[in-house]
């Protein structure tokens, strides 16, 4: 428990840290494209007689590209953080529409090594699991881990869906072009489930992860 503690306290530092990184990145190439639009707008004003910077619109094609990566890292900060601070003391509850989200984003490139996309449902509700939120990440991740060598079908995608049973809430970790092929050989590579943490069983297409539903 110390030890994931650790873990989750410096992954929310780091997270930190790096915000602040693209935060400064950010500003020095908004400066930039500044200092390039006041530049053509000395050139206009010179009628021709200063000519204009010849890599100009090469400059601010380059800015547009680091503006952009740091959006995409700081996207990457934020479920970084969220994923530091699951292991935060707190309620023994989790929301697993909100875990498969945060699983899907973290997944992207693990599915593109097995050439799959990854996408989540939206859950219609809040699914409130009787588990700690780190607990439903850790096993989620491996049973996406589990169902990805198997994903068949073209185009192979694998899809999250969070849902609610009889007195449970699950993650439906499913690929609709999986073979029965692949489906058998899936179930004798699925690791054993948690007792009176969750269950993992097999479902048409891939597997469901189900937790007792908290408050029920």
């Amino acid at each position: 428990m110390d030890n994931e503690k650790y873990l989750g306290r410096m992954a929310a530092m780091v997270s930190h840290d790096l915000c602040n990184v693209l935060a400064t990145i950010q500003q020095a190439s908004g400066l930039m494209g500044d200092f390039l639009y006041l530049a053509r707008k000395e050139s206009l004003k010179s009628m021709g007689l200063r000519p204009k910077f010849k890599y100009h619109d090469k400059f601010q094609e380059i800015i547009a590209q680091v503006q952009a990566q740091v959006d995409r890292g700081q996207g990457i900060c934020e479920r970084l953080s969220a994923l530091g601070h699951s292991t935060d003391d707190g309620p023994e509850t989790a929301d697993v529409g909100v875990a498969a989200a945060l699983v899907g984003s973290l997944c992207g490139r693990a599915a593109k090594k097995h050439k799959a996309s990854l996408e989540v449902a939206c859950a219609p509700e809040p699914l409130k699991a009787a588990a700690r939120l780190i607990d439903v990440l850790t096993a989620l991740d491996t049973v996406v881990q589990a169902v990805l060598p198997h994903c068949g079908g073209e185009p192979r995608a694998l899809r999250l869906a969070p849902g609610r049973g009889e007195g449970e809430v699950f993650i439906d970790v499913v690929c609709a072009g999986m073979a029965a092929q692949g489906q058998e050989a899936l179930a004798g590579a699925l690791p054993a489930g948690k007792p009176g943490i969750f269950t993992i069983g097999i479902v048409q297409g891939g597997v469901r992860l189900a937790f007792a539903e908290a408050g029920r």
